[in-house]
This record gives C-alpha cells, sequence and structure tokens, in this order.
C-alpha cells in the first residue's frame, strides 16, 4: 500500500498558522530591509551627506540610461525591420 496522508481540519489550520506566522515575519524583514536601504545615511558631515546623493542621483540615472538602451534593444528586435548588415 502506498503511504497516503489523511488531512484533517486541525492539521490545514495549524499549517495555515504556521504559515502566515512564517509570511508576517518574512514581510518585517522586507520592510527593514527597505528601511535601511533607502533611509538617508546617518552622517555629522554635511559633505557625506551631498555626496550621498550625488551617489544615488546617478545610480538612479544609470538605471533609467540602462532601461531605455533595453528597451531601444527589444524595440528593435521585435519591430520586424531588417538588421543593416556591416559590411
Amino acid at each position: 500500500m502506498s503511504d497516503i496522508t489523511k488531512y484533517s481540519i486541525q492539521i490545514i489550520s495549524e499549517r495555515k498558522n504556521n504559515k502566515k506566522t512564517e509570511l508576517k515575519a518574512s514581510k518585517e524583514r522586507i520592510y527593514e530591509l527597505t528601511q535601511n536601504l533607502f533611509s538617508p545615511p546617518e552622517t555629522k558631515n554635511k559633505m557625506d551627506l551631498m555626496m550621498h546623493h550625488f551617489n544615488t542621483g546617478m545610480a538612479a540615472y544609470d538605471g533609467i540610461m540602462t532601461g531605455v538602451k533595453i528597451y531601444r534593444r527589444i524595440k528593435e528586435i521585435f519591430s520586424g525591420k531588417k538588421h543593416k548588415k556591416l559590411s
């Protein structure tokens, strides 16, 4: 005979409660990580704060430019135009 797991309402509700607590802990962890990632750094120096803002701006610009380049390549692939041959 094969092993068949019998489910009861109690087992299902226990598993459901366990998964809810795991999900809540995971959600709290994600919230903490995003708060640490996007919160401004605690600095005593104005120059460090200014450099942090500059680095954040450059990272945003770099992300946007990368997205635009990827969009153009995908658009070129699916546009149906034949690619130019390099002679």
